[in-house]
């Protein structure tokens, strides 16, 4: 049954609006590589009205998922704030260990981060900052 499901969405994904393949992929059962498969044809495009297009798909998306709209901006923040991290212990010439770098990128807590950007101001070494 999945098979022909999968069938079903490749042939009718160019054929339809947008708006209709995305409610699709929402609601339909399919294996994981025909959703992939389907999510790529809908990347980004250089044709700016279909741009366009997207773009507003995708905001009524997160209008109506608030709790995603909350989950992507905490993990751009997270990224932000460990960006900001490895720069000033590179600008200090603080060299990170592999298993240092590993503790910044699995941190996911904003406070722990912020701690250790202040304390990498000061601090002796990577490891100190990082405590």
């Amino acid at each position: 049954m999945r098979k022909r499901l999968d069938d079903f969405a490749r042939w009718v994904a160019p054929r339809r609006e947008v708006e209709w393949v995305l409610s699709m992929l929402q609601y339909m059962s399919m294996s994981p590589w025909t959703q992939e498969e389907l999510k790529r044809r809908f990347a980004r495009s250089d044709d700016p009205e279909i741009e366009a297009r997207r773009q507003g798909i995708l905001r009524t998306l997160l209008a109506d998922s608030p709790e995603v709209k909350e989950e992507l901006i905490e993990e751009g923040q997270l990224t932000e704030a460990r960006a900001a991290l490895r720069t000033v212990l590179a600008r200090r010439g603080l060299a990170l260990s592999p298993a240092l770098e590993a503790q910044i990128d699995g941190c996911v807590d904003m406070p722990t981060l912020h701690r250790w950007l202040e304390q990498a101001v000061t601090a002796a070494g990577a490891e100190e900052a990082l405590k």
